[in-house]
């Protein structure tokens, strides 16, 4: 007797497609490969070209823009000359007395001199510059200035002589005048480290640094207030 089997077929399970969806994902990771190439190697020319990391990523921060253009201008500055120069006008006043029993003797001798005062651009912390996108302020520390060179007109010097009694001015007289011009140097060089005269240059030296950084960020299309001050004494208000 002949049986029938009946043979059951299970349904085949086939892999639902991906198709789309892998293609979209590969193009996408393909894009962000290719981006993150491109600025690797903007990174990498930037450092070449001499910029930091700090220079590279700090483009992207809030007034990055305005920071790095400050940069770039002191940098230009630094390249063609370091220094920012200040002066000062000054009177050194020396005096001169010999006392003896036969007469006094007393020269003084008043003679104007300018003082140069230049800040290091080369010693100014880029890193520390600090801009207020709401008021447009860029702060810059500076170094203090010091002293370049001090000039004394001798030509212009004037000379008092005051000679009692026995007292000559070819002998005493010469003799203390000889005196006094030595000690013009010393006597400029503690001027010029008095905190009067001293503020003066440092006064001078943050206009100067103000002028030339509003003016060249001003040439790029940017109006930016710029607050210089020293690190020695902190921002003013």
């Amino acid at each position: 007797m002949n049986r029938r089997v009946r043979v059951v077929r299970r349904p085949r399970y086939e892999e639902p497609s991906y198709g789309y969806e892998q293609g979209t994902s590969e193009a996408a990771w393909k894009l962000v490969a290719l981006v993150s190439l491109l600025l690797a190697m903007i990174a990498s020319g930037l450092i070449l070209a001499g910029k930091t990391l700090d220079d590279v990523t700090g483009f992207f921060k809030p007034g990055g823009k305005v920071v790095q253009s400050a940069r770039s201008v002191l940098l230009k500055i630094e390249r063609e000359n370091s220094l920012v120069t200040t002066k000062a006008y000054v009177q050194a006043v020396v005096r001169q007395r010999d006392e003896q029993w036969y007469g006094n003797a007393e020269v003084i001798r008043l003679v104007p001199a300018t003082i140069h005062y230049a800040v290091d651009l080369n010693q100014i912390d880029r890193d520390q510059f600090e801009y207020d996108d709401a008021t447009r302020t860029l702060s810059v520390p500076l170094p203090d200035p010091q002293i370049q060179s001090i000039d004394p007109d001798l030509a212009k010097a004037e000379i008092i002589r005051n000679l009692d009694f026995l007292r000559t001015e070819s002998l005493t007289g010469n003799v203390l005048e000889q005196t006094t011009e030595k000690m013009i140097r010393p006597t400029l060089e503690q001027l010029g480290k008095s905190p009067e005269i001293t503020r003066t240059a440092k006064e001078q030296a943050i206009t100067s640094v103000k002028q030339l950084l509003e003016s060249s960020l001003g040439a790029t299309g940017k109006q930016v207030i710029v607050r210089p001050y020293f690190k020695s004494e902190g921002k003013r208000p």
